[in-house]
Protein backbone atom coordinates (compact mmCIF):
# COMPACT_ATOMS: atom_id res chain seq x y z
CA UNK A 1 0.00 0.00 0.00
CA UNK A 2 1.38 3.57 -0.62
CA UNK A 3 2.16 5.46 2.03
CA UNK A 4 2.00 9.51 1.79
CA UNK A 5 -0.27 11.80 -0.34
CA UNK A 6 0.13 11.82 -4.41
CA UNK A 7 -0.09 15.36 -3.98
CA UNK A 8 2.61 17.60 -2.56
CA UNK A 9 1.59 21.21 -3.81
CA UNK A 10 5.14 21.73 -4.52
CA UNK A 11 4.09 22.22 -8.16
CA UNK A 12 1.57 24.85 -7.49
CA UNK A 13 4.00 27.60 -8.46
CA UNK A 14 4.66 26.09 -12.47
CA UNK A 15 7.74 24.38 -11.38
CA UNK A 16 8.96 20.96 -11.02
CA UNK A 17 11.91 19.26 -9.44
CA UNK A 18 14.38 17.63 -11.65
CA UNK A 19 16.24 14.48 -10.54
CA UNK A 20 19.54 15.95 -9.76
CA UNK A 21 17.12 18.35 -7.40
CA UNK A 22 17.17 21.66 -9.57
CA UNK A 23 14.36 23.44 -10.13
CA UNK A 24 12.58 24.29 -13.67
CA UNK A 25 9.84 25.60 -15.25
CA UNK A 26 7.21 22.73 -16.23
CA UNK A 27 6.97 24.99 -19.51
CA UNK A 28 10.61 24.80 -20.09
CA UNK A 29 11.56 22.74 -23.30
CA UNK A 30 12.98 19.82 -21.02
CA UNK A 31 9.92 19.24 -19.41
CA UNK A 32 8.10 19.62 -22.31
CA UNK A 33 10.70 16.58 -23.96
CA UNK A 34 10.33 13.97 -21.24
CA UNK A 35 6.43 14.74 -20.71
CA UNK A 36 5.66 13.97 -24.43
CA UNK A 37 7.99 10.53 -23.53
CA UNK A 38 5.45 10.12 -20.34
CA UNK A 39 2.02 10.52 -23.14
CA UNK A 40 3.68 7.97 -25.34
CA UNK A 41 4.53 5.51 -23.09
CA UNK A 42 0.94 5.79 -22.06
CA UNK A 43 -0.10 5.02 -25.31
CA UNK A 44 2.21 1.99 -25.92
CA UNK A 45 0.10 0.47 -23.27
CA UNK A 46 -2.82 1.67 -24.51
CA UNK A 47 -2.16 0.03 -27.56
CA UNK A 48 -0.55 -3.35 -26.10
CA UNK A 49 -4.23 -3.94 -24.17
CA UNK A 50 -5.66 -4.15 -27.64
CA UNK A 51 -3.08 -5.93 -28.80
CA UNK A 52 -4.24 -8.74 -26.53
CA UNK A 53 -7.69 -9.04 -27.39
CA UNK A 54 -6.58 -9.09 -31.27
CA UNK A 55 -3.57 -11.75 -29.95
CA UNK A 56 -4.43 -15.41 -32.92
CA UNK A 57 -5.22 -17.90 -31.43
CA UNK A 58 -1.52 -19.65 -32.73
CA UNK A 59 0.40 -16.05 -32.88
CA UNK A 60 3.67 -15.96 -35.05
CA UNK A 61 6.99 -15.20 -33.85
CA UNK A 62 6.97 -11.71 -34.98
CA UNK A 63 3.82 -11.16 -33.38
CA UNK A 64 5.11 -12.56 -29.88
CA UNK A 65 8.48 -10.70 -30.43
CA UNK A 66 6.53 -7.26 -30.83
CA UNK A 67 4.65 -7.98 -27.36
CA UNK A 68 7.84 -8.35 -25.51
CA UNK A 69 8.74 -5.58 -27.77
CA UNK A 70 6.17 -2.99 -26.89
CA UNK A 71 6.61 -4.41 -22.82
CA UNK A 72 10.80 -3.44 -22.87
CA UNK A 73 9.89 -0.07 -25.00
CA UNK A 74 7.77 0.86 -22.02
CA UNK A 75 10.64 0.55 -19.32
CA UNK A 76 12.94 1.77 -21.88
CA UNK A 77 11.28 5.18 -21.98
CA UNK A 78 11.28 6.11 -18.79
CA UNK A 79 15.02 5.92 -19.04
CA UNK A 80 15.08 8.16 -22.18
CA UNK A 81 13.00 10.21 -19.89
CA UNK A 82 15.60 10.24 -17.22
CA UNK A 83 18.65 11.17 -19.74
CA UNK A 84 16.33 14.35 -20.44
CA UNK A 85 15.87 15.35 -17.41
CA UNK A 86 19.43 15.73 -16.74
CA UNK A 87 20.66 18.73 -17.51
CA UNK A 88 24.58 19.65 -19.30
CA UNK A 89 26.52 20.80 -15.77
CA UNK A 90 24.88 17.85 -13.84
CA UNK A 91 24.57 14.78 -16.60
CA UNK A 92 25.90 11.34 -16.07
CA UNK A 93 26.46 9.26 -18.62
CA UNK A 94 23.12 8.37 -20.23
CA UNK A 95 21.41 4.99 -20.24
CA UNK A 96 20.51 4.99 -23.63
CA UNK A 97 23.50 3.71 -25.91
CA UNK A 98 23.22 2.06 -29.37
CA UNK A 99 22.68 -0.93 -28.57
CA UNK A 100 19.13 0.17 -27.81
CA UNK A 101 18.69 1.79 -31.56
CA UNK A 102 20.17 -1.49 -32.73
CA UNK A 103 17.31 -3.42 -31.18
CA UNK A 104 14.33 -1.01 -32.53
CA UNK A 105 15.96 -1.48 -36.12
CA UNK A 106 15.90 -5.14 -35.70
CA UNK A 107 12.32 -4.93 -34.49
CA UNK A 108 11.83 -2.59 -37.59
CA UNK A 109 13.07 -5.53 -39.76
CA UNK A 110 10.93 -8.18 -38.51
CA UNK A 111 7.67 -6.05 -39.05
CA UNK A 112 8.73 -5.12 -42.28
CA UNK A 113 9.63 -8.52 -43.41
CA UNK A 114 6.36 -10.03 -42.11
CA UNK A 115 4.27 -7.34 -43.47
CA UNK A 116 3.56 -6.50 -47.33
CA UNK A 117 5.58 -4.17 -49.48
CA UNK A 118 4.37 -0.74 -48.36
CA UNK A 119 2.90 2.10 -50.74
CA UNK A 120 3.12 5.75 -49.59
CA UNK A 121 0.03 7.75 -48.51
CA UNK A 122 -1.49 4.64 -47.17
CA UNK A 123 -4.02 5.81 -44.55
CA UNK A 124 -3.64 5.01 -40.92
CA UNK A 125 -6.24 2.89 -39.86
CA UNK A 126 -7.11 -0.90 -39.13
CA UNK A 127 -7.84 -2.53 -35.92
CA UNK A 128 -7.80 -0.92 -32.43
CA UNK A 129 -4.45 -2.00 -32.00
CA UNK A 130 -2.92 -0.82 -35.20
CA UNK A 131 -4.57 2.52 -35.01
CA UNK A 132 -3.44 2.58 -31.28
CA UNK A 133 -0.26 2.14 -32.53
CA UNK A 134 -0.63 4.83 -35.75
CA UNK A 135 -1.01 7.00 -33.09
CA UNK A 136 1.65 6.48 -30.73
CA UNK A 137 3.47 6.87 -33.96
CA UNK A 138 2.53 10.64 -34.19
CA UNK A 139 3.19 11.29 -30.41
CA UNK A 140 6.81 9.63 -30.82
CA UNK A 141 7.43 11.79 -33.85
CA UNK A 142 6.29 14.82 -31.65
CA UNK A 143 8.27 13.88 -29.05
CA UNK A 144 11.18 13.56 -31.42
CA UNK A 145 10.61 17.27 -32.25
CA UNK A 146 10.34 18.51 -28.85
CA UNK A 147 13.77 16.54 -28.49
CA UNK A 148 14.97 18.33 -31.41
CA UNK A 149 13.82 21.57 -30.06
CA UNK A 150 15.77 21.05 -26.80
CA UNK A 151 19.08 20.00 -28.92
CA UNK A 152 19.25 23.50 -29.98
CA UNK A 153 19.80 24.56 -26.87
CA UNK A 154 21.37 22.34 -25.10
CA UNK A 155 22.80 19.24 -26.43
CA UNK A 156 21.13 15.91 -25.79
CA UNK A 157 23.17 12.75 -25.91
CA UNK A 158 22.63 11.71 -29.81
CA UNK A 159 21.95 7.69 -29.14
CA UNK A 160 19.03 9.50 -27.17
CA UNK A 161 18.27 11.16 -31.17
CA UNK A 162 18.76 9.06 -32.61
CA UNK A 163 16.84 6.29 -30.57
CA UNK A 164 13.83 8.36 -30.83
CA UNK A 165 13.80 8.70 -34.32
CA UNK A 166 13.65 5.27 -34.52
CA UNK A 167 11.03 4.21 -32.18
CA UNK A 168 8.55 5.95 -34.47
CA UNK A 169 9.75 3.81 -37.44
CA UNK A 170 9.04 0.63 -35.41
CA UNK A 171 5.80 1.73 -34.17
CA UNK A 172 4.48 2.12 -37.79
CA UNK A 173 6.48 -1.22 -38.93
CA UNK A 174 4.24 -2.15 -36.27
CA UNK A 175 1.08 -0.65 -36.87
CA UNK A 176 1.34 -2.54 -40.41
CA UNK A 177 2.28 -5.60 -39.29
CA UNK A 178 -0.77 -6.01 -36.99
CA UNK A 179 -3.29 -5.14 -39.77
CA UNK A 180 -1.97 -7.28 -41.89
CA UNK A 181 -2.03 -10.26 -39.60
CA UNK A 182 -5.58 -9.31 -39.26
CA UNK A 183 -6.25 -9.42 -42.89
CA UNK A 184 -6.60 -5.21 -43.14
CA UNK A 185 -5.97 -4.07 -46.51
CA UNK A 186 -4.10 -0.91 -46.69
CA UNK A 187 -5.92 1.68 -48.70
CA UNK A 188 -3.80 4.63 -50.57
CA UNK A 189 -4.65 8.20 -50.26
CA UNK A 190 -5.72 9.10 -54.08
CA UNK A 191 -4.08 12.47 -54.47
CA UNK A 192 -4.11 14.59 -57.21
CA UNK A 193 -1.72 14.79 -59.93
CA UNK A 194 0.74 18.19 -59.45
CA UNK A 195 3.10 19.14 -60.89
CA UNK A 196 6.08 20.53 -58.63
Amino acid sequence: MMSGKIYTRRGDDGETRLRTGEHIAKHSDRVAAYGSLYELNSFIGHARSLLQAETPATPDQPWIQLDLALRELQQRLFLVGSDLSQSLEKRKEPSTMPVHTQTLEHLVDLMRDASPPWHPFTLPEGTPAATALYMATTVCRRAEREILRLNQLEPVPKPVLTFVNRLSDALFAAARYVNHVAGVAEEATRLPNHDY
